[in-house]
């Protein structure tokens, strides 16, 4: 069969081999013949015998080549990606010799196939459209060519003619969007689409774009993902262009409420609907309007999402706009609140209604709210036992997560090669519990009023009731910040009524933004800001957001940097006075785990055994070094922080309670009076729970009851309830598309408000639609970057200790600032070791007889502590002097009364004489130095002169700078103390040879420890200045240099420095001869002979401790070389007393003040 094939073919190529042979014998077969025979069988039948033989039809190889790997994936489960055409051109050409393959000219183009039996005529009229589309124009391009390009240019006309036409038509024919008005979210989705759409219509977007070569016309052509949601879009604004807009489809309505959503613009949203992809302005503000008539004709149902007889949890927050008037009054305070379940119920469709279209505006319905009557104040009835306020019990609670916060130091410990996340992520990827299922959240309707008023407050509690009474709930949990919760609790606790229908709790993101503020104001002055700042985790001018709590995630991030930097630098010094005994003993888990799981695995027995040694070795340093045990109490502080912050993320209410209760002292100690007053009877009421609300209990116990989940990608994720509703409706509020970009209009606030559920929805259909995956993005703290970026910020945090005081390696009896070296007063030390034990004693006194046995009332006030910090120690007292000052001139009155009825005094004559216990012209009623505006003086100076100043200098003149005011008047400071050196020497180099100097003399202050101007330069300098040592050129410059420059030893060790490194210079001093001081000495720096020469000035070392003389001094020698003096200096003092030594300068001499000063 074979050989009478290539016979009739005539095929020599073949025939050469197998004529007048046995073909049997010579076993003539393709290579690996039986490979994917079954589909290869399939194939032939299907496509060459059917396909190509039977209807003539012309097919290109790569064609082919895509059908053959189709049946194998069909027939034999088998994906090719790389199957070349080549080797099945070789089985066809053995197995069809009628086959022809035709290579076209163009060499980008694949290879035609066809049956030998089909005419010529019909091959080219088969082969003209496909032709033509590939034609180029030539300079050299023959007559016949010209003219075939012609009538194949005529033919291309009329088929894409006719094609249009089909299109046309098949768009025409298209189904318009179904169902009632408005669409919702289920409305308008990518399938509702699929629906709108001819086949005709997407398989023709797909061959013009490439995405296929299938033909079909009855079906839509398989093409991949991304392909399939740009098609359809493209698509989509083909239906709507053809109707003139009248046409909506999914796509035009979803992304023009989207951008409505997302910006508010209606400027944006205009452009995109004249580009045809979205809908008008008017259209979409339409459909925002039904949308919210919706929500109000349902609003006796249940949200969707949303089931009854199951726990829900109502969040209250107040949102203000902040409109811009012109006295400040008049701005706008609401109450926003959120509805929360543990899980998105499906709900059986129900019959929607419809709304009339067309309307865009919505009349605001106008709720009146509840008046309240004051009654008197009474607090919670707490019927429970004293031994409950033990907090030892509550320790016991907290060890399992403190041990898994060990776990982590280890790990850290044990592969510290910067791969490892930090807290969060760490807790993510292999300590966290089984995901939760995603919460329902549903806008409630806006409360138009402050939650200050309580009327608003009684509103709030008679909506929450109504919801629970629709929900079919006997309770409700409410979740307010401590502002609202206050007067929410002097209304239920008044009521019996309310106190068995709600459960009010306090919201954990404000408490933890409070117990953060009271870290910070424990350790600020301590070095905690210094080292924050100068490590790089937090800049200078977000610092005090972070310290107070206010930068929520800024300081949450902070302090989680910070306790895993000093937890390592305390584990390494415990490690070093292990004994070789104990090493052996531990040897199971600081060297055998070889990875995570493996230390995880190790037993319980082994890991308590390290912590109850390490435990014990902190509690001995402890009472051997009080700054050991002042930042140990930080990391002690800051992991009850952490254990907060799992009890949330985990969902695990007891340990929850359990970390509150440890919490409490802290807020006593450091006066926070209102969580002082109301958390510990929050605290109360929950643990009591069992018995006043037993089935608030049991659902509270359950995970992610009281914790909202916002997405079920992966655990240890929840959020606090007040947290959520910062993220969620008040976030909205106040986007580029919330209420405060458009209006205040009260119709326009509750269309925003009731359709805000639909109109996100449908945002996330939008993003569906255009094939963004959100769930595909996985934690933030899992990023590369972002755990290589902390690691590196734990690592400067060490740094930057080590460089100070380090707390757990530097053992003695003072309490020490880290950055400063200042030591903490006997009342700082003992305020800072005793407050927890003084904040446990207050609180335990407080849930006593205030709320347990009401012996004292609740709301009487609460005595501050005012515990000291070091803070204090650097408090000047002021109004003290001036107190003590004003009560000696009314004894000194009094004396002089009783001394005028005795003996016979000129009153006229003693009122000239200065008569306090000071002298006023030389200093204040304080008793500190009087201060005047001395640049006064040289602007009189100026008026009075004639024509005092100059615009240039003539040449051949000595620069005199003041060195240290140069210093300080620097705006960019480099990050080196080696490139600030050459950054100074270059700018003074400059300065000199742009005033066409010859000299410039670098000239500094000597900053003497006992001086008569100490006095002053305390008064400057910024309380915890922090003493720096300078060690190399390499080192890391202070980023508060300000700071840096206010401690008068800094300076002198800056100047050594640049004493020192200039000598190594690299800056070009040209034809300069520079002259640089420091202390007594001075030195002259010059290039000879391309070689830097430096040799002493005996004639310039000196003892002035003030530069406002060495200047002089300075002037004075250089004018015995030079013809000018330029003086340069931003202070009054040194003028002055150069004008005054004006004649003994044989030279001229020029004063510069101002820039760059």
């Amino acid at each position: 069969m074979l050989r009478e094939a290539a016979i009739r073919k005539k095929d020599e190529n073949i025939l050469i081999h197998i004529r007048d042979k046995d073909c049997v014998a010579l076993e003539v077969r393709g290579d690996r013949q039986d490979e994917y025979q079954q589909a290869y069988e399939m194939f032939c039948n299907a496509v060459v015998q059917q396909r190509l033989i039977n209807n003539q039809e012309i097919m290109r190889m790569s064609k082919l080549t895509q059908l053959f790997v189709k049946m194998i994936h069909i027939h034999e489960g088998i994906d090719l990606v790389s199957y070349r055409p080549d080797k099945l051109k070789y089985r066809l050409r053995r197995d069809y010799p009628e086959l022809c393959f035709h290579q076209p000219f163009r060499k980008n183009q694949c290879e035609i196939v066809y049956t030998d039996s089909l005419s010529a005529g019909s091959l080219a009229e088969s082969l003209q459209p496909t032709d033509e589309s590939s034609t180029a124009s030539s300079d050299v391009e023959s007559e016949e060519y010209m003219c075939t390009y012609d009538v194949s240019g005529q033919y291309s006309m009329r088929t894409l003619y006719n094609a249009g036409l089909i299109i046309r038509n098949a768009v025409k024919d298209a189904p318009s969007m179904t169902g009632p008005w408005p669409p919702t979210s289920d409305d308008l989705s990518l399938e509702s689409a699929k629906e709108l759409v001819p086949a005709k219509l997407f398989n023709l977007m797909a061959w013009c774009t490439g995405a296929t070569e299938e033909p079909s016309l009855t079906a839509y052509v398989e093409v991949s993902d991304e392909h399939y949601v740009r098609l359809m879009s493209l698509c989509q604004d083909i239906i709507y262009l053809a109707s003139k807009g009248k046409k909506q489809t999914p796509k035009s309505l979803c992304l023009g409420l989207t951008v409505r959503h997302l910006t508010g613009s209606s400027q944006l949203l205009s452009l995109l609907n004249k580009f045809g992809h979205c809908s008008s302005w008017d259209t979409v503000i339409g459909l925002e309007t039904s949308l919210a008539q919706l929500q109000l004709a349902t609003s006796h149902l249940v949200p969707k999402g949303f089931a009854v007889k199951t726990p829900t949890v109502l969040v209250w927050d107040n949102i203000d706009f902040g409109e811009e008037t012109v006295s400040g009054h008049g701005t706008t305070h609401h109450t926003n609140g959120i509805m929360i379940q543990s899980h998105i119920t499906k709900q059986a469709q129900s019959q929607r209604i419809e709304t009339k279209k067309g309307i865009r505006s919505l009349t605001p319905i106008i709720t009146e709210l509840d008046r309240f009557t004051s009654v008197k104040r009474v607090g919670p009835q707490c019927n429970c036992d004293v031994t409950l306020l033990n907090k030892s019990q509550f320790e016991m609670v907290i060890t399992p997560a403190l041990r898994s916060d060990f776990l982590f130091l280890l790990s850290k410990h044990l592969w510290d090669n910067g791969g490892l996340p930090s807290w969060t992520g760490y807790n993510i990827k292999f300590q966290g519990k089984e995901t939760l299922q995603k919460s329902a959240i549903h806008y409630l309707p806006v409360v138009e009023a402050p939650p200050t008023e309580m009327t608003t407050i009684n509103t709030i509690l008679q909506r929450s009731i109504s919801i629970a009474d629709k929900l079919h709930l006997e309770h409700i949990v409410l979740v307010f910040d401590q502002a609202i919760y206050a007067k929410i609790q002097e209304i239920r606790w008044a009521r019996e009524g309310l106190m068995q229908r709600t459960v009010v709790r306090l919201g954990e993101f404000h408490i933890c933004m409070s117990y953060m503020g009271i870290i910070g104001k424990r350790f600020s002055d301590a070095g905690l800001r210094d080292i924050l700042i100068e490590s790089g985790v937090v800049a200078q001018g977000s610092i005090n957001s972070v310290l107070s709590g206010h930068h929520y995630n800024r300081a949450v991030h902070s302090y989680k940097l910070m306790f895993e930097a000093m937890e390592k630098l305390r584990f390494t010094v415990f490690l070093d006075n292990l004994t070789e005994e104990q090493v052996e003993r531990y040897s199971c888990v600081l060297q055998e785990p070889t990875s995570i799981q493996q230390l995880l695995a190790i037993k319980f027995q082994d890991v308590s055994d390290l912590m109850a040694c390490y435990d014990a070795f902190v509690k001995k340093r402890n009472q051997e070094s009080p700054t050991f045990a002042l930042w140990s109490s930080f990391i002690d502080m800051v992991q009850l922080l952490l254990v907060f912050l799992r009890a949330t993320r985990d969902s695990d209410w007891n340990l929850h309670l359990a970390a509150i209760r440890l919490m409490i002292p802290w807020f006593f100690a450091y006066d926070r009076m209102n969580y002082s007053r109301y958390l510990p009877a929050y605290w109360l009421e929950m643990v009591n729970l069992q018995a006043t609300h037993p089935k608030c209990y049991e659902e509270l116990s359950k995970r992610g009851e009281w914790t909202v989940q916002r997405q079920d990608r992966y655990s240890f994720s929840s959020i606090a309830c007040d947290q959520a509703i910062e993220q969620t409706c008040n976030r909205d509020c106040k986007t580029r598309g919330g209420i405060t970009l458009f209006t205040l209009n009260p119709g326009a606030v509750q269309r925003w408000i009731l359709s805000q559920p639909e109109r996100s929805a449908i945002a996330r259909q939008c993003e569906v639609m255009c094939g963004i995956d959100e769930h595909k993005r996985k934690p933030k703290e899992l990023d590369h970057t972002r755990i290589q970026r902390d690691n590196e910020a734990i690592a400067s945090i060490m740094s930057t200790v080590t460089s100070m005081i380090n707390p757990f390696d530097h053992f003695t009896e003072q309490m020490v600032c880290l950055s400063s070296g200042a030591v903490a007063s006997d009342a700082v030390k003992a305020d800072m070791m005793n407050a927890l034990e003084e904040g446990e004693a207050d609180s335990v006194a407080y849930m006593k007889n205030r709320l347990i046995a009401n012996k004292v009332d609740m709301f009487s006030p609460i005595k501050q502590k005012k515990l000291k910090t070091f803070t204090e120690n650097y408090n000047n007292i002021k109004k003290f002097s001036k107190d003590v000052v004003i009560k000696q001139h009314r004894k000194f009155f009094a004396r002089l009364l009783i001394v005028s009825q005795k003996r016979r005094v000129n009153l006229r004559e003693v009122f000239s004489y200065s008569l306090g216990s000071i002298s006023f012209p030389l200093a204040s009623a304080s008793g500190s130095l009087a201060k005047t505006n001395k640049a006064a003086l040289l602007h009189a100076i100026e008026e009075n002169a004639v024509n005092c100043v100059v615009s240039e200098v003539p040449s051949n003149a000595a620069m005199v700078v003041d060195g240290m005011a140069h210093v300080q008047s620097m705006q960019v400071i480099p990050d080196t103390f080696g490139e600030l050196a050459e950054a100074v020497l270059s700018q003074i180099c400059g300065l000199a040879v742009t005033n066409k100097c010859s000299r410039v003399d670098f000239v500094t202050d000597r900053y003497d420890s006992v001086s008569i101007k100490n006095f002053e330069r305390s008064r400057r300098a910024q309380s915890g200045s922090q003493m720096f040592k300078i060690y190399s050129g390499d080192q890391k410059t202070p980023r508060q240099f300000k700071k840096f420059l206010s401690l008068g030893i800094n300076k002198e060790a800056l100047i050594e420095f640049l004493f020192s490194a200039w000598r190594e210079t690299r800056v070009n001093l040209q034809h300069l001869t520079v002259f640089s001081t420091s202390g007594d000495h001075c030195q002259c720096l010059q290039l000879k002979e391309g070689m830097l020469e430096i040799t002493p000035c005996h004639e310039l070392f000196c003892d002035h401790e003030e530069a406002d003389t060495r200047l002089l001094l300075h002037a004075r020698h250089a004018a015995e070389t030079t013809s000018n003096i330029i003086i340069s200096s931003p202070d009054t003092d040194v003028a002055v007393i150069a004008l005054s030594l004006l004649d003994n300068f044989p030279s001229a001499t020029y004063f510069m003040t101002g820039a760059p000063y």
